[in-house]
């Protein structure tokens, strides 16, 4: 059987296979986080954008009693066992998220490039 993960493209691709993202640079994230999207997908499952210094970047929507108006894009590091949020490269984010809905106590591990360019960040 074929290995899934050597057809993965350079292309910033939505993608549900654990660990076969395509590999990610700063710039491709922050141009993703930069760009509009469309808040009806608040019930779609978590996905794998890539793998960014060999951590997977995930994309998940977050949404409450009034959905789509207030879902949030949260991007984040699925930080493997074992890794900490230092090590991938990111930082501990707290989002502002709807009423309801639920997020780690001391946030999410976020991509170093996101928080720095913060104001770019669509969410």
């Amino acid at each position: 059987m074929a290995n899934p993960c050597k057809f993965a493209g350079l292309t910033l691709i939505l993608i549900g296979l654990a660990g076969c993202g395509p590999r990610l640079t700063d710039r491709d994230l922050l141009n993703y986080a930069s760009s509009s999207y469309d808040k009806n997908l608040h019930d779609q499952p978590t996905k794998i954008l890539g793998r960014l210094r060999g951590v997977d970047v995930v994309v998940e929507y977050k949404c409450s009693d009034i959905c789509p108006n207030y879902a949030v894009r949260v991007i984040r590091f699925e930080l493997p066992q074992g890794k900490t949020c230092e090590e991938a490269g990111g930082r501990y984010k707290k989002f502002e998220l709807p009423p309801f809905s639920v997020q780690p106590d001391g946030g999410y591990c976020v991509p170093a490039v996101l928080l720095d360019n913060w104001d770019r960040y669509i969410k």
